[in-house]
Parts: structure tokens; sequence; C-alpha cells
């Protein structure tokens, strides 16, 4: 009789681990769509030797700043692309910036020159417009034309971080990592 009782628990143990074991039906709540573009190989920077470009600031007087935020020096540049994907068409092109020198907290340059002056670098857009380098997505971007060219067009300027201009040296630069859309 013990080996019946015996026989029965394990049938009735065995029954109810397959009832609760089995999934639930449910309703889809909603569906998640993913979209996106695989491109052939990346713009190459023409105006820049390995990638590296040069913008020389021209030199100034403390005394063209007129106080805190102040800025003086403007100087135009530009990321001049060749070699970009051309299909699909209408493909947009901006450069990221990144790199230890970015101030966190107004997003300019830090000058990086020893015993240099107290500005910063300030990068700007063709039009002027401050750019603040330590938030994204970058703000001037390009459309590749039919040949694969782009133009990104920047400008650069010192920045007046303190009320108070000192004069010195000024060097700093930063990494740039072009992205499509």
């Amino acid at each position: 009789m013990n080996l019946k009782i015996t026989l029965l628990a394990g049938a009735l143990a065995a029954a109810c681990g397959a009832l609760t074991l089995a999934p639930a039906a449910n309703a889809a709540d909603g569906t998640i769509t993913f979209n996106g573009k695989v491109i052939a190989p990346t713009c190459s920077v023409s105006n820049a030797s390995g990638g590296n470009l040069s913008v020389n600031l021209p030199t100034v007087l403390t005394t063209a700043f007129s106080g805190l935020g102040s800025t003086a020096g403007q100087t135009s540049f530009e990321l001049s692309l060749t070699g970009c994907p051309t299909s699909p068409s209408g493909i947009q092109v901006a450069a990221e910036f990144s790199g230890s020198n970015i101030n966190s907290t107004d997003g300019n340059l830090n000058n990086t020159a020893v015993g240099g002056s107290n500005v910063e670098v300030q990068l700007a857009d063709g039009s002027g417009t401050a750019i603040n380098l330590s938030t994204t997505p970058a703000p001037v971007t390009a459309t590749v034309d039919g040949s694969g060219n782009a133009t990104l067009d920047y400008k650069a300027q010192y920045y007046a971080a303190q009320a108070s201009v000192s004069g010195g040296a000024v060097q700093t630069s930063v990494e740039y990592t072009l992205t499509y859309q």
C-alpha cells in the first residue's frame, strides 16, 4: 500500500507541475520597428594631412576683450570632404567633437599652453553661432553632393574665460569623428 501512495503522490506532483509550467497566452502590447542605413566607406578630409588640420588664429591684444565671455580673432576654417558615399542620396555628414580639452562647463576648448593666456578657444558654426562642444549632436551638417563631396564650415575664436585676459600663448586641440545621417 505504501508503494501505491508514493506512486499516486508522484503522479499528482508531476501533473500539478505540468499545469503550472504551461506558458500563459498574452496579447501583444505593441510593435518595435527598427530602421537604419548601411553605407560605403567614410569621407576623407581633403584639406587635412592624415586627418589632422591646423588652424592659426591671429595675434590679438588683451584690450580686444571687453570682459568675461567676450571674443576676438574670429577665423574661418572648413573640413572639405571628398569620397563620401553617394548612395542613398541625401546623406548628411557632421563632425562630432571629443577630447580631454573640452571644458564641460561652457563647451569651449581649454588652453593647454604652459604659462599661456587665460583665454579658451571657442568653435562656432559658419554663421558665427557658438558651438557647445560638450553637447551632441553636432549642429553643423552638410549634404553629400552627387560627386561625394561636402563642406563643413566653422569659425574659431578666442574666448575670455575670465573678466580680465592675460597675455600668453594659446594652444589646444580637439578630436573629431565624422558621423552620417
